[in-house]
């Protein structure tokens, strides 16, 4: 179950990251029997992949949970009272060394970058199975919606 922080860090996600040629999934679990889930996951058109993790309290940070680092980019979401933590833990702040840092803010929809992500070299392999995992994951959420609203009442709202 979500919380409410949780859900207003997607919504600012999203807004950060909505482009043109920039396409992104939330909750893309990796492979095809995968145990590891990316909270969200974008892919642009110059062939970047950007995994983010969100992390809305310190004892999820803390938390043996995976977080999964497997992109281009790679990026933490937290608050802003978590980032005052991480930069005065010197363990944490090692801990996400190499990771990117996004503030969200708890009202509104905006974002703010506090540290750059580290370029990483992705393999092949890794590249295919995270933009197929990406396929399955939007399929799932196709799914999610056509639940909602059959066909058919999406196609006469249309007109």
């Amino acid at each position: 179950m979500k919380t409410d922080l949780t859900r207003q860090a997607e919504k600012c996600l999203w807004n950060y990251t909505n482009k043109m040629g920039v396409f992104g999934c939330f909750e893309v679990t990796i492979g095809w029997y995968g145990k590891e889930r990316v909270d969200y996951i974008t892919y642009s058109t110059d062939n970047t992949i950007r995994c983010y993790e969100i992390k809305v309290t310190l004892a999820d940070l803390k938390s043996k949970a995976s977080q999964t680092f497997i992109g281009d980019y790679n990026y933490l979401v937290i608050t802003k009272e978590l980032w005052e933590t991480i930069q005065a833990d010197i363990e944490l702040g090692w801990r996400y060394h190499n990771q990117g840092i996004l503030v969200f803010l708890e009202e509104g929809i905006g974002m703010t970058s506090v540290k750059k992500a580290k370029k990483k070299n992705v393999t092949l392999g890794t590249r295919a199975t995270i933009l197929e995992s990406m396929v399955r994951s939007l399929n799932r959420e196709v799914g999610k919606l056509y639940k909602l609203a059959p066909f058919w009442e999406l196609k006469a709202n249309e007109n």
